[in-house]
C-alpha cells in the first residue's frame, strides 16, 4: 500500500481537484492506497470539503488539528496515522503534480529509502528560492546531508524510515532533519513544478530565520544548545474521519 499525506491549510479551491488527481494516478499504478489529509488550522472551508471527500471515499482519511501547528507538524501527524509500505508527501497547492508520484515510486524501487522530487525549473519567488539554497548549505553543515541531494516537500519514504521518524519527540518538527538522522540512502528524481493557481505563499524572512535557528538548536549535536530546547506537544488532534 502507498499512503499519500497532504498537509492542508486554506486550500478549499484545490483540495478536491488534488484528491481526484491522486486517485487517478494511483488507479493507473494499480496500487492499493490511502490519502491522508491533515487540516492545519484552516480558516476557510477546507475541512468541510475534506469531510465530504472522506464520507464519499473510503480510502480518504481526514484529520483536523486543534489549531495551526505548522506544515511539518501536520506531516508528522499524517505519518503516524499512515499504514502504507511507502509514504508520499505532497503539498496542497497543485504546484507538484500527482502524476509524478509514479517517478518517485519507480526510483524508490532501485533500492533507496527516500526519494525527493526535484523540479527542473522551480516556479517560486526570489525569497523562497534563496531560502531553499540557504537550507541546502545549512543541512550539509549541520545534518550531514549528501551534497548532491536536494530537499523538497515532494517525497516518498520507505516504511522502515517512517517508523523511525515517528519516534522523534522534539517539539520542533522538521521532517527532512529527522530523515537524515535515519538514513543517508537518499536519491533525487526530476519532476514538474507549476505556478501556484490559488492563494499565496506565507513564506517570509522571519520564518526562514526561525526555521534555520530552530533546526540547528533541535537537530544539531551541540550539547550547549540542549538547554534552549522547549517541551510542548507536537500537535493535538481534534477530529479524525475515516
Amino acid at each position: 500500500m502507498i499512503s499519500i499525506i497532504v498537509p492542508v491549510f486554506n486550500s478549499e479551491k484545490s483540495i478536491v481537484k488534488l484528491c481526484h488527481q491522486i486517485t487517478e494516478i494511483m488507479i493507473n499504478l494499480q496500487q492499493a492506497y490511502e490519502i491522508i489529509l491533515v487540516d492545519d488550522g484552516s480558516q476557510d472551508c477546507s475541512y468541510l470539503w475534506m469531510k465530504k471527500l472522506s464520507c464519499n471515499h473510503s480510502n480518504i482519511i481526514s484529520i483536523q488539528l486543534a489549531r495551526n501547528y505548522g506544515q511539518q507538524n501536520a506531516l508528522l501527524c499524517g505519518l503516524r496515522n499512515s499504514k502504507g509500505d511507502y509514504v508520499v508527501t505532497i503539498d496542497d497547492d497543485l504546484q507538484y503534480t500527482p502524476k509524478d508520484i509514479s517517478k518517485l515510486f519507480e526510483k524508490m524501487n532501485e533500492g533507496y529509502d527516500v526519494v525527493y522530487g526535484v523540479p527542473k525549473e522551480k516556479v517560486n519567488s526570489t525569497l523562497r528560492n534563496f531560502g531553499s539554497n540557504f537550507k541546502e548549505v545549512m543541512f550539509r553543515c549541520f545534518l550531514k546531508k549528501p551534497k548532491d541531494i536536494t530537499i523538497t516537500s515532494f517525497r516518498i519514504l520507505r516504511k522502515s524510515v517512517v517508523e523511525k521518524i515517528t519516534l522523534d519527540k522534539n517539539s520542533f518538527v522538521y521532517l527532512s532533519a529527522m530523515t537524515f538522522r535515519c538514513t543517508q540512502n537518499v536519491a533525487n528524481v526530476s519532476v514538474k513544478h507549476k505556478p501556484r493557481l490559488h492563494g499565496k505563499s506565507n513564506y517570509s524572512y522571519f520564518k526562514l530565520i526561525h526555521l534555520m535557528l530552530y533546526t540547528i538548536i533541535y537537530y544539531s549535536n551541540c550539547p550547549l544548545l540542549k538547554p534552549l530546547k522547549k517541551h510542548k506537544p507536537q500537535y493535538i488532534i481534534k477530529e479524525i474521519i475515516k
